[in-house]
């Protein structure tokens, strides 16, 4: 049997006695259930039904395939009604999902992935809120938060955290910047504003250029990254962003300048949420399944 549909045409007959009450039940012609009941035992080489004017009966071969298909029905009947249950939980998720999300993960691996999310959940809205700076989930200033740091122990008791794996950083410059007789040291580089102080890449940066003032200093690491590719300094990204652009080369290949393990952070109170759960088994699967692209660039972006 190689068409589970043939099942359904043999088990309308068998109940029904007839051709005609079959197709009702089906809603297709008797010609189409006559088609199929003579296909199917061609194929499994066996006479199930004993044709009469009065109707169809079984022979000893169709008791016998009665008594296996049944089981096999109510297997089929009761996978339809989960994915009927679990089609009609992801049509009743509504409302918003607030993810607060550093900026190149919320552009450059979040975003690309959102499709798939939303065609499944449709109701749901996801807002992704930008920056480098801590949220307050207590406070609601988001509901879930995707952050470069290990939960503190204050926030242990609070939160639920979730490691989501190491985002690694390397420093690069435009490709066409020649390094032939340059020491990248001494090229102008990027840096975040003083919003960004406290950040290790920007520590790395001032003790790496000895206290020079960037070329260009931004809150924004889109904005970096652009000016970068066209060619106005160094500048530190993640290696699934800067790897992936043609426009980019690392001033040290193969050389990481510094690596960040991710968390995802979600208050206790909403941990039974259900558009919640689906956001954290969302983000669990882009970061844990899909996430080698992070740490070794196997999913990168297109040059823009």
């Amino acid at each position: 049997m190689n068409d589970w549909n043939d099942l359904r045409y043999f088990l309308a007959v068998a109940r029904s006695g007839g051709l005609s009450p079959a197709a009702g039940e089906l809603a297709v012609s008797p010609a189409t259930v006559s088609r199929r009941i003579d296909a199917l035992e061609q194929a499994l080489g066996l006479t199930l039904f004993l044709r009469r004017q009065t109707g169809y009966l079984l022979t000893d071969e169709g008791e016998r395939l009665l008594a296996s298909a049944l089981p096999v029905e109510q297997a089929m009947l009761g996978f339809a009604r989960q994915a009927e249950g679990v089609g009609k939980q992801a049509e009743q998720l509504s409302g918003t999902v607030r993810v607060a999300v550093p900026e190149t993960l919320a552009s450059y691996w979040i975003a690309p992935r959102l499709k798939a999310f939303l065609a499944q959940y449709p109701k749901l809205c996801v807002e992704l809120i930008v920056g480098v700076n801590y949220v307050n989930l207590s406070r609601r200033d988001a509901d879930i938060a995707v952050r470069m740091a290990a939960p503190t122990r204050e926030e242990e008791g609070e939160y639920i955290a979730q490691p989501l794996g190491g985002l690694p950083f390397a420093a690069y410059v435009a490709a066409d910047v020649s390094s032939a007789d340059q020491d990248w040291r001494t090229l102008p580089y990027l840096a975040g504003d003083d919003s960004w102080s406290h950040l290790a890449m920007t520590k790395w940066l001032r003790a790496t250029f000895a206290g020079q003032p960037p070329a260009l200093a931004s809150n924004s690491m889109n904005v970096q990254y652009m000016a970068a590719c066209q060619g106005l300094g160094v500048v530190v990204l993640p290696t699934f962003v800067g790897d992936g652009d043609a426009r980019l080369r690392r001033v040290e290949p193969g050389h990481h300048v510094l690596s960040r393990e991710l968390w995802m952070m979600i208050h206790r109170d909403l941990r039974a949420s259900g558009r919640m759960s689906a956001m954290r088994e969302f983000l669990t699967t882009i970061f844990r399944t899909d996430g080698n692209g992070i740490t070794t660039g196997a999913t990168r972006p297109t040059a823009r």
